[in-house]
């Protein structure tokens, strides 16, 4: 009988994370893409003593 109540709530965790996952359910949009990160110049490096 704990076996059986430990596999459903698995169960619905499982399915529950499925389900929001996505984004389809909940109507929400798709995160935008991300942007190309900046190119950096080079800083010179002097040797200390």
């Amino acid at each position: 009988m704990k076996a059986l109540r430990i596999i459903t709530i698995a169960a619905a965790a499982a399915g529950s994370l499925i389900l929001s996952s996505c984004g389809c359910c909940t109507g929400e949009a798709k995160a935008p893409e991300l942007r190309p990160l900046p190119t950096f110049n080079e800083i010179p490096v002097t040797p200390t003593k």
